[in-house]
């Protein structure tokens, strides 16, 4: 992607991110790269591109009929043009932008020097808006933890650090803080007992939690070789998460399982008397069933 448009498009990303206000103008990115990538064309029709975000922008709380947002896409952010359909006249530029007449017949597109790189900024607005979506979703979510625990105070926040971990998969420091204040715990506490227990995790970790117990009874059960065995399937280490963040390997103490032994615990589920040869089925069984899945304690 040429710098130009890599920095239009994080300044949008920045624009979004500082007022979820905004959200709708990558609302329209995203519906007019869908379109362009359809048709098989950088220039769409502007009743076009309206009509097909009024249809489906309701699903997501867009007011599609508001065609503010799309203005300021093309004004604010020096990547689109717009092509008169009878004429042909070219319209580009911030001030010629905003005082184009769009009861005339009018085409968006890309600037020519990106008009290659279409493809690239439809990933980039999917992506985008994926992660911003998740965000979104992920501070609704923290709200209703919230405000289930809250009346508990400190008592309410082990759960409540186990639910926040759930839906985000770590804990950060900024949403420790707050969790703390609508908690009305000191942070201090609140760090301590994120510290404390080592299945909270203030770091990233994998979408899948990979526990080889190594207890007395599973060390001499031959926990050392399914230690191995894990280590070569993901091709970590212990800690370690791999490249596409689906695992994360951790040697833990006594899963509760002695008589079983050894054991090997893949997300919440415990496996039993464990061999080495075993290994890379049940990690392959866990991906295919749990793609996509948090991180579980």
């Amino acid at each position: 992607m040429t710098p130009e448009l890599a920095s239009s498009l994080e300044k949008l990303s920045t624009d979004v991110r500082a007022d979820p206000s905004n959200l709708p103008v990558l609302f329209w990115l995203r519906a007019y790269t869908t379109l362009a990538l359809e048709r098989g064309t950088p220039r769409i029709r502007w009743a076009k591109l309206s009509g097909f975000v009024s249809r489906t922008a309701r699903e997501f709380g867009i007011n599609g009929l508001d065609h503010a947002p799309v203005h300021a896409l093309m004004t604010d952010y020096d990547i689109f043009q717009a092509a008169q359909i009878d004429s042909g006249d070219i319209v580009r530029g911030h001030d010629a932008l905003m005082n184009l007449d769009w009861h005339r017949g009018y085409e968006v597109e890309l600037l020519p020097e990106f008009q290659s790189e279409l493809a690239d900024v439809a990933r980039w607005a999917n992506e985008t808006w994926e992660e911003l979506r998740r965000a979104e979703r992920a501070d609704g979510a923290l709200a209703s933890i919230l405000a289930r625990w809250a009346p508990d105070g400190q008592s309410g926040l082990l759960p409540a650090l186990i639910e926040t971990q759930e839906t985000r998969g770590w804990i950060s420091k900024e949403t420790l803080a707050q969790l703390a204040q609508g908690l009305g715990v000191p942070l201090s506490i609140a760090y301590g007992v994120a510290d404390f227990y080592a299945m909270i995790y203030t770091t990233p970790v994998g979408k899948t939690i990979v526990r080889v117990c190594d207890d007395v009874p599973c060390f001499l059960a031959g926990s050392q070789k399914i230690c191995a065995a894990v280590k070569g399937a993901l091709g970590v280490g212990e800690g370690e998460t791999t490249r596409d963040g689906a695992f994360t390997l951790e040697l833990v103490p006594c899963l509760g399982h002695c008589d079983r032994a050894p054991v090997l615990m893949v997300g919440n589920t415990v496996q039993e008397q464990v061999t080495a040869e075993l290994v890379s089925g049940l990690l392959a069984l866990n991906s295919a069933n749990h793609e996509g899945t948090k991180p579980q304690i």
